[in-house]
């Protein structure tokens, strides 16, 4: 069996590639290459032209045509990824049965759209599979608009994996990391995960929807993982664990074993870790371990607002784990935590006061803007002004909230500069 594998181009008003690998369809590819299928892997996404820090980067972009809905907003819409050229001239090589093609962002899917039908003009009669995170909190979407021959909901892998006949066992996909070297001859950084889903039910969180029951990777997986792409060449590793250290016990067995393979490396953790179960032991392995600029999850200091979201970190949690990551050797502004910006009737004057107080701690801020996710309790009141998955993206989110547009620039720039002067400590 051959099988073409897409991780399609990105469709925006901005685009960086913040460690943006589809690490779920690396998993699956992973898992069918060990099962002696031969894989046809086009990423999209894999061209940049300026190389930041860490491995991050600039994507090559083109301006296309802003769909209708955003007409009025003064901003190019771009293609983020290879030029058409490159895409046509790649898939003119492959003679595939199945043609798999992943999912990111829900308002990515116009990428999705010009993919299919480039793919439908040169393989009319193969089966073309969607599936990913807006094939799953979108599907009804996906189904009606994409093209596709068959979409699959990320719980549905005993089906996906049916329909293209082969075996599935649970245990060990969900125990399988992605080779990196079977997709990219280049490798700037590796993504991994020790877990998947995660034991919180935070009310604008969809990552219940998105991975399904707490899973757990054997620590010993982990470190050879790590140890097998730092002999690659490999510096930079990106943790997108959603519940790294629950089980701080666990977190302390993963983190000893990299200690102990003696590298010199860097780990990066845009997902957020968990304030409440950061101890000292953990915060000086983190440190020994090389962790960069460690972030954590707060949302908010408003205690109300807390037990309405998941109840997950409160201001106690917050001020004992900034004492252990000091007492640990992390300096003021070598650590963040996430607030959100722009949710409903949100009160500015008071996140401006979270700010100074983190601020004061000396904690770096790192806004994320608020827009609500599909498939999550508080999605259910924008479900029917929402119902174009493009207006899900929080770019331009606030516009729906006009009146306070000028407010969050004035937050953001506030931000910067306090950020920034946590630089001169």
């Amino acid at each position: 069996m051959e099988i073409l594998a897409i991780n399609p181009w990105i469709t925006d008003f901005a685009a960086y590639d913040f460690w943006l690998k589809p690490y779920g369809f690396l998993t699956i590819l992973t898992y069918l290459s060990r099962k002696n299928i031969k894989i046809n892997y086009i990423d999209c996404l894999d061209k940049k032209l300026l190389y930041g820090t860490f491995g991050r980067g600039k994507f090559f972009s083109e301006i296309i045509e802003k769909p209708p809905i955003f007409k009025n907003i003064p901003r190019y819409f771009r293609r983020y990824g290879i030029s058409l050229e490159t895409f046509e001239k790649n898939i003119s090589k492959v003679n595939p049965d199945f043609i798999l093609i992943t999912s990111s962002m829900t308002y990515w899917y116009p990428g999705i759209i010009e993919t299919v039908r480039i793919l439908k003009a040169k393989f009319p009669k193969v089966p073309v599979i969607l599936g990913g995170t807006y094939a799953t909190l979108c599907f009804k979407h996906a189904k009606k608009t994409t093209g596709c021959d068959h979409v699959f909901k990320n719980n549905s892998l005993e089906d996906f994996f049916s329909f293209i006949g082969v075996n599935l066992n649970l245990k060990e996909f969900y125990s399988t990391l992605p080779e990196y070297s079977l997709f990219y001859k280049k490798l700037d950084y590796a993504v991994f995960r020790t877990s998947w889903g995660c034991p919180f039910d935070c009310s604008f969180c969809a990552i219940k929807k998105l991975s399904g029951p707490f899973f757990r990777i054997n620590p010993e997986i982990i470190i050879d993982f790590i140890d097998a792409h730092s002999k690659q060449g490999i510096k930079n590793f990106i943790l997108y664990d959603d519940a790294f250290l629950y089980e701080p016990s666990y977190a302390k067995k993963i983190l000893a074993g990299i200690l102990k393979l003696e590298k010199n490396l860097a780990f990066h953790t845009p997902n957020a870790l968990h304030l409440r179960f950061l101890d000292l032991e953990i915060a000086k392995l983190m440190k020994k371990c090389g962790f960069i600029n460690p972030h954590f999850g707060l949302e908010t200091l408003d205690s109300r607002l807390q037990l309405d979201w998941g109840n997950k970190v409160n201001k106690q949690d917050l001020i004992k784990a900034i004492r252990h990551l000091k007492q640990a050797g992390f300096k003021n502004g070598e650590f963040s935590v996430y607030l959100l910006l722009g949710y409903p009737k949100q009160d500015l004057n008071k996140l401006k006061d979270d700010v100074i107080f983190l601020n004061a701690q000396g904690t770096r801020v790192s806004l994320a803007e608020f827009s609500p996710t599909p498939g999550t309790r508080i999605f259910k009141d924008y479900a029917r002004k929402l119902s174009d998955p493009l207006l899900h993206n929080n770019s331009i989110f606030g516009l729906f909230q006009e009146k306070k547009l000028e407010e969050f620039w004035n937050i953001k720039n506030y931000v910067r500069r306090l950020n920034k002067n946590l630089d001169s400590f």
